[in-house]
């Protein structure tokens, strides 16, 4: 915290000084661009625009398809590689979003993320991010896509916390493994979420 202070403070420029000039870098100093992002507005605006022009040049090629859990043509092992660097990327853009909950920070994200994808998550921080993430971005600046993954039957506790009010609009991908409907209190829950995603695009 201490650096992004100076850094403001002394009009430096915070993303020379963290040396961030790719996604495999911003992840080795995923924990210093999160005290960074949670102690300034505007060092997080910095970070955040960065990531997102790191994003533009890096996953441009990034599609939907490419995280199908089952496919039945063969994913090339680069295709796969990039798809599970996304995922990690998107982690760490919720890690922001948590840190820093402003619509700056919130815009910024999102034009970092063409794509959202939460694969089994058992981080509330991101759950969280993700919640504010629905409930106030601006319906023209929705991902094109939002994949959500949930693979046991706790975790579906989330779905009526995280869409609590009606989301127009949300393209939404819900994919469930390993979940057991054993009792009516576990359906209200996919039920209760469901009835406010009027856009679901798939069911799984």
């Amino acid at each position: 915290r201490y650096v992004a202070h100076t850094a403001v403070n002394q009009d430096i420029n915070i993303v020379e000084l963290l040396q961030l000039t790719s996604i495999t870098q911003a992840f080795e100093l995923s924990n210093l661009l999160l005290f960074t992002c949670g102690s300034d507005s505007q060092a997080a605006l910095a970070v955040c625009s960065v990531l997102s022009n790191l994003s533009s040049k890096e996953f441009s090629h990034v599609q939907a398809d490419d995280f199908k859990l089952k496919s039945l043509i063969p994913v090339a092992p680069e295709v796969k590689k990039s798809a599970e660097t996304y995922k990690r990327f998107v982690l760490l853009c919720l890690d922001i979003l948590s840190e820093r909950q402003e619509p700056g920070t919130l815009k910024a994200i999102s034009r970092a993320l063409p794509i959202l994808i939460v694969d089994n998550v058992r981080n509330n921080r991101h759950y969280a991010a993700l919640k504010y993430y629905l409930e106030n971005i601006p319906p023209s600046h929705l991902c094109d896509r939002i994949i959500l993954r949930i693979n046991n039957s706790e975790a579906l506790r989330y779905l009526d916390q995280i869409f609590t009010s009606l989301i127009s609009g949300l393209q939404l991908d819900l994919q469930l493994s390993n979940v057991a409907f054993d009792s009516p209190h576990q359906t209200a829950r996919l039920v209760s979420g469901l009835k406010n995603i009027p856009d679901l695009r798939a069911l799984h």
